[in-house]
């Protein structure tokens, strides 16, 4: 397996790791640094390549002081995926030797990838070996990726005597519940997208009767790095000055300090995973990221989203279209406590939205398990 440095990209994919494994089969994902700890959290095996990257870092200083993404460039969504996959392709060429090095080494059967891991691809030419995309949320989204990063790929897959360029996957796994859509891609086939946030001990609170409605805050790391700090501060302002709700705060433990003093009845929870939690609130905000927005709809609650780029402005616009949620996708709309306040509102005082969710929810519980998908995954292998 291979993955981009980035937690949220990866976590999709373990429950795959651990079916795989659960069936006699060897897995060791392939990771820069940062994903390290990530992928060893999970346990699972790693093999560490290259250097650390410092995406966040990198992205961060691409915007003016003290601006949110959204308030900087607007709702900019294709120009971005360019940036991106050319960012990602120039990587892919400083570590693809390692990568292949290793791959020879190791001597895989079968690669499966997250659609932002180029390697993959270039892996999957040299070593003629199936690949296999795992969705990691809209497939659409990949899809557009994966084209503008070509051009950008096509020296290193010419030295790696690739001329045609990096093979397109064999199969993808869609984890969207089919009211998302499938894309364009004529390889997808859906599977269950299982909660896992991490690890963590359930606090007792969590199996205590609320008696209001429990909405939970999270923006993820990502967010909070990119200047998102006054906006969550607006959140739990706009959360805890609504009637009969509980705000409980989701945050890493690395980024308490930076949200200073909250209102007394606000919970923060730090650095525990949202899947110990969210089956026990009624309600979800968040910004819009893969992990945030499918494991709130694993668990059937309506949710108001405040994206910031690339795909989160997607996942408003689908759960909006499919009326499980709403999405503030403008920064006059995020900027207003009383917006984000109606927001909460509407969302708890209509059952539709409610009723919608758990249609979705529905939807992704019929859809085969990562278990169900091994049989497949061991015909491809057997075929190379």
């Amino acid at each position: 397996m291979t993955s981009i440095p980035a937690a949220g990209h990866f976590t999709p994919m373990v429950p795959l790791a651990w079916a795989l494994r659960s069936a006699g089969h060897e897995v060791v994902t392939v990771a820069q640094p940062e994903l390290v700890p990530v992928v060893r959290a999970a346990g699972l095996c790693a093999q560490q390549i290259g250097e650390p990257v410092g995406q966040l870092l990198g992205l961060r200083g691409l915007l003016p002081d003290d601006m949110s993404p959204i308030e900087a460039w607007g709702r900019v969504i294709d120009p971005m995926y360019a940036t991106a996959a050319r960012t990602w392709a120039a990587q892919t060429q400083r570590t693809i030797d390692a990568y292949v090095d290793f791959g020879r080494s190791w001597e895989p059967d079968l690669i499966v990838a997250e659609p932002f891991e180029f390697s993959a691809r270039l892996m999957s030419g040299v070593l003629k070996v199936p690949l296999v995309r795992h969705g990691i949320g809209l497939t659409g989204k990949a899809e557009r990726f994966e084209k503008a990063a070509a051009d950008a790929l096509a020296p290193a897959a010419g030295r790696l005597g690739l001329g045609a360029g990096a093979p397109r996957p064999e199969l993808t796994l869609d984890t969207c519940p089919p009211s998302f859509g499938h894309g364009e891609s004529t390889t997808a086939r859906p599977m269950r997208y299982v909660p896992y946030n991490g690890t963590g001990t359930l606090p007792g609170w969590v199996l205590e009767p609320s008696g209001a409605k429990r909405v939970c805050v999270s923006l993820g790391t990502q967010t909070l790095v990119l200047n998102g700090v006054p906006l969550l501060r607006r959140i739990i302002e706009a959360v805890a000055g609504t009637d009969g709700v509980e705000a409980v705060v989701a945050l890493a433990a690395t980024d308490r300090e930076r949200l200073g003093p909250l209102p007394g009845d606000v919970r923060v929870v730090e650095s525990l995973p949202l899947n110990l939690f969210l089956g026990r609130c009624d309600a979800v905000i968040h910004h819009g990221g893969a992990g945030s927005s499918l494991t709130a709809t694993a668990y059937g609650l309506p949710q108001v989203v405040v994206p910031q780029f690339l795909d989160q402005f997607e996942y408003g616009d689908r759960l909006a279209a499919a009326g499980a949620g709403i999405t503030l996708d403008t920064a006059d709309g995020q900027n207003s406590v009383e917006g984000i306040r109606q927001a909460v509102v509407d969302l708890l005082g209509d059952r539709a939205y409610a009723k919608a969710a758990q249609g979705l929810r529905d939807e992704m519980a019929a859809m085969p398990s990562p278990a169900g998908h091994v049989a497949t995954l061991e015909q491809l292998a057997a075929s190379a």
